[in-house]
C-alpha cells in the first residue's frame, strides 16, 4: 500500500467528483438547506438587533445603549449617515440624540427624539430595541418602575426555535451525504463503468481503491461540516475538539459508505438502501425536533454519536469531560466499521469480486 497512488487517487476523485450527481448534492444540498432555514427563521446575519446612534452631545442614553450585550451597537458622528445607514438595512434603528439631551429628561422638558426604523426589520428586533429605549431612558430620568416582569417559560420545547430544532438533521444530512454516499456512489460508479477492474489491472490495489474513495468522503464530510458550523455560527467554545468530532464522524460515515459500495450493484440499488434504513441514519436528528420525546431513546441509533456530541459543543459548549462516553462510544463504533470494511474487502480480494 503506497500513499502516493493513493493521493493520486483521491485528487482524480475530486477531478471527477463534479460529473457525479451525488457529490454535487452532498456540496451544495447542506448548505441550501442550511440557509433556507436561517433566511426562513430570520437568524441568517441577525442574531442581534442592529442599533446606531447618533449622538450630538455626550449622553449617558449613549453608553447605556452601547453596554448592552443583545444589541450590536454602532455610534455614528453624522446623523445623515445613520439615516441613510438605516434606509439601505444595515442597521434595524437609528437613534438622533440632541445635544444637552440628558439634561432635559432629567428636567423633564419635551425632548424630539429623531428615530428612524428599517421597513424591513424583524418585529422581534423592533420590540427589542423600543424596549431597551424607553427603559434606558426611564433609568436617565431618574425614576423608578415600581412594576417587575417576571416571564416564565411553559413547557419545555416552547422556547426552543425552530432553526435550533433542525440544526442536528443539517449535520446528520452533512456527514451522511458527504461521509457515505459519496465513497458508495464513487465506488458504483467505478463497477458500473468497469473502470475498477482496470485500475486492479494496474499496480494499485482494491485497498487503496477503497481507502482512496472513502478518504475523498472524510475530506467532504468534514470540509461541508466546517462550512455548515460558521454558517450556523455554531463552533462552540472549543474549536478543536469540534473538528475531532467532525473527523471520527466522518469516518465512521465513510466505512458505512465503502460497506454500501461494495455490497450494491448499482446506483439504484444503492438509493433504495439508503432508503430501507434512512429512517435509522436520520432517527436522532428527528428525535431532537421533538423536545417531549425522552432523550435517552436518541442514544439506540448509532447515528446519535456522530452528532449527538456535535449538538452539545455547538449549543451548550460541552468539554471533554462532558462527551467523553459519546466520544468513546463513537471510537468504538468507529473501529468496528473499519474493521468490517476491512474484513469485506479481504473477502472480496480473494474471490477475485
Amino acid at each position: 500500500m503506497k500513499l502516493k497512488r493513493i493521493m493520486v487517487l483521491v485528487s482524480k476523485a475530486f477531478i471527477y467528483g463534479p460529473k457525479n450527481l451525488i457529490f454535487n448534492f452532498a456540496v451544495v444540498m447542506p448548505v441550501l438547506i442550511s440557509l433556507f432555514i436561517s433566511l426562513a427563521a430570520g437568524t441568517l446575519f441577525s442574531d442581534q438587533a442592529r442599533l446606531g446612534v447618533a449622538d450630538l452631545g455626550d449622553s449617558q442614553l449613549t453608553h447605556a445603549l452601547s453596554g448592552l450585550d443583545y444589541l450590536h451597537f454602532t455610534l455614528y458622528a453624522d446623523a445623515d449617515d445613520l439615516q441613510t445607514d438605516v434606509a439601505r438595512g444595515a442597521l434595524d434603528m437609528g437613534i438622533v440624540l440632541p445635544a444637552g439631551f440628558d439634561d432635559r429628561v432629567v428636567e423633564d422638558a419635551v425632548v424630539r427624539l429623531d428615530v428612524f426604523t428599517w421597513g424591513e426589520s424583524l418585529l422581534k428586533h423592533r420590540t427589542q430595541l423600543g424596549a431597551a429605549l424607553v427603559r434606558e431612558v426611564i433609568t436617565l430620568s431618574g425614576y423608578e418602575l415600581g412594576v417587575e416582569i417576571t416571564t416564565v417559560l411553559l413547557g419545555d420545547e416552547a422556547g426552543i426555535p425552530w432553526e435550533v430544532r433542525l440544526f442536528p438533521l443539517v449535520v446528520i444530512m452533512t456527514i451522511i451525504l458527504g461521509g457515505t454516499m459519496v465513497p458508495a456512489a464513487f465506488i458504483v460508479e467505478e463497477k458500473q463503468h468497469r473502470t475498477l477492474k482496470a485500475l486492479l489491472v494496474t499496480p494499485v490495489t482494491l485497498f487503496e481503491v477503497l481507502l482512496a474513495k472513502g478518504l475523498a468522503g472524510v475530506i467532504i464530510s468534514v470540509v461541508m461540516g466546517a462550512v455548515i458550523l460558521t454558517i450556523n455560527s455554531a463552533w462552540g467554545i472549543q474549536p478543536g475538539l469540534m473538528v475531532l468530532m467532525l473527523i471520527l464522524s466522518a469516518m465512521m460515515a465513510a466505512s458505512m459508505g465503502i460497506i454500501f459500495g461494495m455490497l450494491v450493484g448499482d446506483i439504484s440499488a444503492l438509493f433504495t438502501a439508503m432508503k430501507s434504513i434512512g429512517i435509522l441514519l436520520y432517527a436522532p436528528a428527528i428525535i431532537y425536533m421533538f423536545p417531549q420525546i425522552p432523550a435517552w431513546v436518541m442514544r439506540i441509533f448509532p447515528t446519535y454519536y456522530m452528532i449527538g456530541p456535535i449538538v452539545e459543543i455547538s449549543m451548550h459548549n460541552a468539554g471533554w469531560g462532558d462527551i467523553a462516553m459519546d466520544l468513546v462510544i463513537l471510537g468504538a463504533l468507529t473501529v468496528i466499521t473499519v474493521m468490517v470494511t476491512g474484513l469485506l474487502a479481504r473477502r472480496r480480494h480473494s474471490s477475485g469480486a
